[in-house]
């Protein structure tokens, strides 16, 4: 808590420079004498990062993002902070490098018993794809005894997502064309039911229609039947009369 609050607190800013301005760093270059270069941390230093404004480490694209170093020298000889480096290196091939960014002079002088920090600002590449890259920020400082070591403050897995203005317009977009694909759908299917529901009114008519010119003939044969059963009564009456009048 106490690193984390000294960090907070005074603190020399360093922001990398544009993509444009970005140059891929050697340290080779800045190191004259190999001999005098040790690729780890002194053993009497310690250090600190912290990321303020993301401290679940997902970062957002196109945002310039800071970060917070602290050096601690728990030695009995000064050392001198001299620069400060980042880079996004690929999750599944540490030696393949995604974006470089500026290696910033500091020149922060930190003596025996004492603690420095400084920010660092960078920017991800807004067109990288959203997901985990490892992300690699180190440190350069010389001893008294003129002798330079670096540290990777922080060497790990960071997430990058995309702003949250933008994830809510994609998600507006994305809703708004699975309603546009439903409406089709629905509009495509109600024109395909339309003929069959036609076709079956039209089947109701022709058989209502049957119906009724069926009645005709049923009426018909009724009244057919009425006839012959009313001549045939007018028959036999008449030769009834017949008979009796004979006798």
């Amino acid at each position: 808590l106490g690193l984390c609050l000294f960090l907070v607190l005074g603190i020399a800013s360093v922001k990398a420079q544009d993509d444009d301005d970005v140059e891929v760093f050697d340290v080779d270059e800045i190191v004259e004498d190999e001999d005098e270069y040790e690729v780890g941390p002194a053993a009497d230093v310690e250090t600190a990062f912290m990321f303020p404004d993301y401290p679940d480490k997902k970062l957002e694209l196109g945002e310039i993002i800071k970060v917070l170093f602290l050096v601690d020298n728990r030695g009995e000889m000064g050392y001198n902070v001299t620069h400060v480096f980042a880079s996004l290196r690929s999750p599944y091939d540490y030696n393949y490098y995604i974006q470089n960014f500026s290696i910033m002079p500091i020149g922060l002088l930190v003596p025996p018993g004492h603690q420095a920090s400084f920010e660092y600002l960078f920017k991800p590449d807004v067109t990288l794809e959203p997901t985990e890259f490892w992300l690699t920020t180190e440190v350069l400082y010389n001893s008294s005894a003129d002798r330079t070591y670096k540290t990777a403050v922080f060497n790990g897995t960071v997430e990058l997502v995309e702003k949250n203005a933008e994830v809510d317009v994609r998600r507006f977009l994305k809703y708004m064309f699975i309603l546009a694909v439903l409406g089709a759908g629905g509009y495509y299917a109600f024109n395909l039911s339309s003929p069959k529901k036609s076709k079956s009114g039209q089947s109701k008519n022709t058989t209502a229609k049957s119906e009724v010119e069926e009645e005709p003939l049923d009426l018909r044969k009724q009244a057919r039947a009425q006839d012959g059963s009313v001549v045939q009564r007018a028959v036999r009456r008449k030769t009834s009369k017949k008979k009796k009048g004979g006798k």
